[in-house]
């Protein structure tokens, strides 16, 4: 994944496999009123709307820093300038992204709706996810008692995975968070 211009490519990419598993979606295009993170810190790289699903917006984000370092100069944040982030040539290092998956909602009891995953693993070398659970809020209960959910979940999410969901009473919005490093 790359940067184009000032879009990250990941996100078109993203965009190019929900229209192609049958999901109405498109990249918003840049400045769109229905863009959410319009400042400097933590802005959005973009926005992919969905249309016809329970989630209505996507981004992907860089998630906090990797081990190792990071160089100047190669990944710009922000339009215009400003700071950059890159990765130095030929050293591999794992990037963990987040992918948003954002419902339009008014956000009354923030507490209520936070959830985080907690994964049940086995094994030493080669850990398998063996159980999920949710914690936080009245939402962690609701979606504990989801089976078919958290089997689902149980199929896709490796020991090294993140999933939680978090209001964002700013934008009202709620994000249901995966990191995958």
């Amino acid at each position: 994944m790359g940067w184009v211009g000032e879009k990250f490519a990941g996100l078109e990419a993203l965009c190019k496999y929900y229209v192609e598993i049958g999901i109405d979606a498109s990249v918003l295009p840049e400045g769109s009123l229905e863009a959410l993170e319009k400042g400097l810190v933590r802005k959005d790289m973009g926005y992919i709307k969905v249309t016809g699903r329970n989630f209505d917006l996507v981004t992907i984000r860089m998630k906090g820093t990797t081990s190792g370092s990071y160089s100047l100069g190669n990944i710009p944040l922000g339009k215009g300038g400003g700071a950059k982030v890159g990765i130095p040539l030929g050293e591999k290092q794992k990037i963990p992204f987040e992918y948003h998956h954002m419902v339009r909602t008014k956000v009354a009891d923030e507490k209520a709706l936070e959830a985080n995953l907690e994964k049940k693993t086995k094994g030493l070398i080669g850990k398998q996810v063996i159980g999920v659970s949710w914690k936080g809020g009245s939402l962690a209960a609701k979606l504990n008692s989801n089976a078919e959910l958290n089997t689902s979940i149980m199929s896709f999410i490796t020991p090294s995975d993140d999933m939680k969901v978090e209001p964002d009473k700013k934008n009202s919005v709620v994000r249901i968070i995966f990191s995958r490093p």
